[in-house]
């Protein structure tokens, strides 16, 4: 047979970590217990309370209350549930439903036992609800199982009729129940005509919201009647006519919105074929060029005519604008990407790793991958163009580049690449602690043709989003000034039907 706990010091833990305010007092209403909910609700250690009563620490009136309602439980021996208002040390005032008993112990003295609920939160809402329902254009009645009305709106005793007495508004419920014998136990909502004394009849809409479970076996309904005798036909007319303007108000809105993404895709696809075209017709001299300081740079080798430096600058040159094509190349593609599943993080690290032999030695780079093994659908070419462009970018930010340093470098410049997997979806990220962006440039970054840079096209950041957006994902921004920026590339872990076109 199980034995029962009987060990005082278990008994006292368990009380002290009861979540519910538990307090005992001696036949002389002291304090000699307070568990740790009844301290802090009352904002005093128990040490401040053993061998004190409520008036040590309460307003006068309300320790008045308190010492009252003992007494005549501590005389009578009957449970007293009642609610108490406590203010406690700051001032603050909660409503307490407070339940009294008192018990003997096994060496005859009396004991009184008072558990507290703190019911401030509720007693809010019903009053919030309260003054609600004072000003709805409804009639809003509680009623319990035997239709006692415990609470009636101003409208529900005005459709009572007579000075909206509780005997007037009972009537109308029995009239009702008469109608919907389920009335007002079930869930229901009809129509019925409600007269009340000395009131012209009204065709109601009657809506119950069934039986509530209040605890203690008791048991309330909420009852609304809805006054729907002037709906008439014009009325209801004028109801269609509103709803058929709001309508067309929103076809209208999303016409216009549609015609505004046809002109822009419009202008994208111009801009798109232009850069595309230059880039082309620029290619072929420049690769011409290229070619040239190449059979100079060996004619003239070792001639001492100091021609080095000239040829190294267009080569320097060229370079800058073979990166300038490539960029327009990169935003002008708009064809579908062919995705197929790969190790993302390996070849990853392959590419940071090659990117890494172009950027400055005093750049420190930091891989995170976090996909472990996952394979990814992406297309190689184009997420590597991607790739690349936020490393270069965030390197010229911190450092500049290896021919042309920054003339105020970051302190310690960091590049962080990472990958991880969250709901449902790969996130490539390229984080640095550069100088960061403003609040209007971050906001700009996306939009063609913007740039910071004295050199820059301004299709870098465009050509990355548009890459994402191939891939079925997105791009997101975040940059705080002298704190760094991050480009968080959004990949979805399945080949896309149909890829997104820019």
């Amino acid at each position: 047979m199980q034995k029962r706990l009987s060990n005082p010091d278990a008994l006292l833990s368990i009380l002290d970590n009861l979540p519910t305010s538990i307090i005992v007092k001696d036949v002389d209403l002291n304090f000699v217990y307070s568990n740790r909910a009844h301290c802090q609700m009352i904002d005093r250690p128990e040490h401040e309370l053993l061998g004190k009563s409520d008036k040590d620490f309460w307003p006068q009136e309300q320790a008045d209350m308190f010492l009252q309602n003992d007494r005549s439980v501590m005389l009578t021996g009957e449970e007293s549930i009642v609610e108490e208002q406590a203010t406690n040390s700051n001032g603050t005032t909660s409503v307490l439903l407070t339940h009294k008993t008192r018990l003997e112990s096994p060496d005859g003295r009396s004991y009184l036992l008072c558990v507290n609920s703190d019911i401030s939160a509720l007693r809010k809402r019903e009053n919030h609800y309260r003054a609600l329902t004072e000003s709805v254009p409804i009639g809003i009645a509680q009623v319990d199982e035997d239709l006692n009305v415990h609470f009636a709106n101003p409208l529900f005793k005005l459709f009572s009729g007579g000075s909206g007495s509780e005997y007037e508004q009972e009537r109308v419920l029995r009239k009702l129940t008469e109608e919907n014998p389920t009335f007002p136990g079930k869930a229901c909502k009809f129509e019925a005509v409600v007269q009340g004394i000395g009131s012209e009849p009204r065709t109601m809409m009657v809506i119950s919201s069934g039986w509530l479970d209040l605890g203690e076996t008791r048991r309330s309904a909420t009852v609304s009647l809805i006054d729907v005798t002037q709906m008439t036909e014009l009325q209801r007319i004028n109801a269609e006519v509103s709803r058929l303007n709001k309508d067309l108000a929103a076809n209208m809105k999303s016409l216009k919105e549609a015609q505004d993404e046809l002109v822009k895709r419009g202008r994208m696809e111009q801009l798109g074929q232009l850069t595309a075209t230059v880039a082309h017709e620029l290619r072929n001299p420049l690769g011409a060029v290229r070619t040239s300081a190449y059979l100079l740079q060996r004619k003239t080798k070792d001639t001492g005519l100091g021609l080095e430096t000239l040829i190294e600058r267009i080569n320097k040159g060229v370079t800058r604008c073979d990166n300038i094509i490539t960029q327009l190349l990169d935003f002008s593609r708009n064809k579908m990407l062919e995705c197929q599943p790969g190790k993302l993080d390996d070849w990853l690290a392959g590419v940071i790793e090659e990117e890494a032999r172009s950027l400055p030695q005093v750049l420190e780079i930091e891989l995170s991958l976090g996909l472990d093994g996952r394979d990814v659908p992406f297309d190689p070419a184009r997420l590597q163009r991607a790739v690349v462009n936020l490393v270069s970018n965030a390197a010229e930010a911190m450092v500049g580049t290896v021919d042309q340093p920054h003339a105020n470098p970051t302190s310690n410049p960091r590049l962080t690449i990472s990958t991880k997997v969250r709901d449902g979806l790969v996130c490539l990220k390229v984080e640095d602690n550069g100088p960061g962006m403003s609040e209007d440039v971050v906001a700009r970054v996306r939009e063609p043709l913007f740039t910071t840079k004295s050199f820059g096209t301004g299709l870098g950041i465009p050509a990355v989003e548009q890459i994402a957006h191939q891939h079925g994902g997105k791009l997101d921004i975040r940059s705080v000034v002298n704190q760094g920026s991050s480009f968080e590339i959004w990949l979805p872990l399945q080949t896309l039907q149909e890829t997104a076109v820019a």
